[in-house]
């Protein structure tokens, strides 16, 4: 039986309703900078950490039970990838990724490791590669990723991530889907997309469809995606699509449903290709939380 090892971000703040990107360009800079000031040191042993033992047996009574940082850690070292659920607008929770990049270079040194960003788009991989080889500083990482309009969070919060992985000799992966193609899927589904580019994101249409045919998934569907939908429909911001075409009427849950595939489907791919390449490595996710619930996301 197997233990999962999970860090909860007791101080993290948690997201306003508000997912949709296009609806943050109207936010002025200083309310979405508006974080409090935080040391960077030291996040993760100011964490409270718990060690997840389920049972299987017909009682159904699985336990939490405090552990140590350093244990938390440690007990990754057979892991082959992380996913760090994030509230996006939270500094906290980014400092407290930081901190666990720096920790899991202490505990391997030489462990090949790469970190991968929701927030970085498929396209600009070549700009976080010169970031990291020093051709570029953050500034023109932030410009030449389009952050202002292709993801909108603040980049300050994030650069404690870019930074530390950086420093501690971590691989920058780019893993969301270019918003041209999202855009495409949300406007007129997958089939809305030509197959190569569709096979960029879902190589393996079977599994896929297997995947998608399980209980857990559908699950998954009910208590996080239906939800996510419900609230972007009350909120008025269902007119647009994520790159910016004009919608005569709502999106359909069809179409909300196979853009959030695509986005889910391109996280995961993309970390499926590097840690094959990478079989004794371990990549390090930086994504939204409503993504890796229930195991159902990416």
């Amino acid at each position: 039986m197997m233990n999962r090892l999970v860090a909860v971000l007791a101080a993290a703040t948690a997201l306003e309703p508000v997912a949709r990107r296009t609806l943050l360009k109207g936010v002025p800079a200083a309310a979405a900078l508006a974080t409090p000031a935080l040391a960077a040191d030291n996040a993760l042993q100011k964490t409270s950490c718990f060690e997840v033992i389920p049972d299987s047996s017909l009682a159904l009574k699985p336990k939490l039970t405090p552990i140590k940082p350093d244990k938390c850690i440690g007990g990754l070292k057979a892991a082959k990838a992380l996913y760090l659920g994030e509230h996006h607008n939270s500094l906290r929770d980014h400092l407290l990724q930081a901190d666990i990049l720096r920790a899991l270079r202490r505990s391997e040194p030489r462990r090949p490791m790469a970190v991968g960003l929701e927030a970085i788009q498929r396209r600009f991989q070549p700009v976080l590669d010169d970031y990291l080889r020093g051709a570029i500083g953050l500034e023109q990482l932030e410009q030449q990723t389009e952050w202002s309009t292709r993801w909108t969070w603040p980049f300050a919060n994030y650069v404690p991530v870019f930074e530390a992985a950086r420093l501690n000799n971590f691989e920058l992966l780019a893993l969301n889907a270019d918003s041209e193609d999202l855009g495409v899927v949300e406007m007129g589904g997958l089939a809305g997309l030509p197959n190569a580019t569709l096979a960029k994101y879902i190589p393996d249409r079977r599994v896929f469809a297997d995947f998608t045919n399980t209980t857990a998934f559908r699950e998954y569907i009910a208590y996080v995606v239906a939800p996510s939908y419900r609230s972007h429909k009350e909120m008025g911001i269902l007119r647009q699509t994520i790159s910016g075409q004009q919608l005569k009427e709502d999106m359909p849950f069809k179409n909300f449903y196979s853009g959030r595939m695509l986005w889910d489907n391109s996280m995961a791919n993309t970390g499926a290709v590097w840690t094959r390449k990478n079989p004794s490595g371990l990549l390090v996710s930086v994504i939204g939380a409503d993504h890796v619930k229930f195991g159902g996301g990416v």
